[in-house]
């Protein structure tokens, strides 16, 4: 059994605070999702909520800020309270940075992202894409700082239970089981990532580790190495392999079941992050996620 979300790293509002801010948030007009594509609307959001609360507001951002410093890199806040309108939730994100997103498509790109079932990338190796530990936007020329995502209905069979593993972690297993020589290659030799079409295209050449930071999606190097475009050596390749074996299987990676209302924010360059399967066609469960690039 994997270790639960440890009990330093949660967060919890008093009910008083987050009636205030749910509050704050709905005294804002309605806007559609396509409109927060806009930075200005985003710090005026934050200004306004921010404004009508700041105390309790910089109390929990804080918080966030300060959970998310210390190992495993993430912070989990359960007691809130959010408007329909997703006001509260980009107030929050925008106190760390612009939000930001592939540019708008519907149901699968928008900038408060839904994440259902039915929306996530089918694997070639078998099951989901967000089912192998990976970091978020690995084919943009430099991923975004933070994720945050809160749950919105989880899934009633318990399934899609979200599981971080952290650079610390990941770098203790990998000279423990592989040697100081790899870890040492990973950290040394970059690998090529597929760059997103709508981001220019094009590869990517960097690490997999440094000494403070990790990004993994096998995904995107594969891409890469398919396109022609690049070629790494045997060790190589065999390193990822290795690498990918060692982090799937860590006893060290937490793992939790986020319930209604929770709010999960995460360093994107110091963990890694995934979720359980769910069973096909018989789940309703509904993530809102953000992509923060730090200002």
């Amino acid at each position: 059994m994997l270790p639960p979300f440890p009990e330093t790293g949660k967060i919890e509002v008093p009910s008083e605070l987050a009636r205030e801010l749910c509050a704050a948030a709905e005294r804002l007009p309605l806007y559609e999702n396509r409109e927060f594509y806009s930075p200005a609307l985003q710090m005026h959001v934050l200004d306004q909520i921010c404004g009508d609360c700041r105390d309790g507001f910089d109390w929990l951002i804080n918080l966030i800020r300060d959970r998310m410093a210390e190992q495993p890199y993430c912070a989990l806040v359960y007691g809130l309270q959010f408007d329909e309108g997703n006001r509260l939730f980009v107030a929050l994100n925008r106190a760390f940075g612009e939000l930001v997103a592939r540019p708008y498509e519907k149901p699968r790109a928008q900038l408060v992202h839904y994440i259902e079932p039915a929306t996530d990338i089918p694997s070639s190796r078998g099951g989901r894409e967000s089912e192998r530990l990976h970091t978020d936007t690995a084919d943009w020329e430099t991923p975004v700082e933070f994720i945050s995502m809160v749950c919105v209905r989880a899934d009633p069979d318990g399934g899609g239970r979200s599981r971080v593993l952290d650079i610390d972690s990941v770098r203790d297993e990998v000279k423990n089981q592989l040697g100081a020589e790899i870890l040492e290659l990973l950290e040394r030799e970059p690998v090529p990532w597929q760059l997103a079409a709508y981001r220019g295209g094009g590869l990517k050449w960097r690490p997999v580790l440094t000494e403070h930071s990790i990004c993994w999606r096998r995904y995107t190097i594969d891409l890469a190495l398919d396109s022609n475009l690049a070629r790494l050596s045997r060790r190589m390749l065999a390193s990822l392999d290795a690498f990918e074996e060692v982090v799937s299987t860590s006893a060290r990676t937490i793992e939790f079941l986020m319930r209604e209302g929770e709010l999960l924010f995460s360093d994107n360059r110091r963990t890694i992050h995934a979720r359980t399967p769910i069973t096909e066609g018989a789940s309703d469960r509904l993530m809102i996620r953000s992509w923060i690039r730090a200002c």
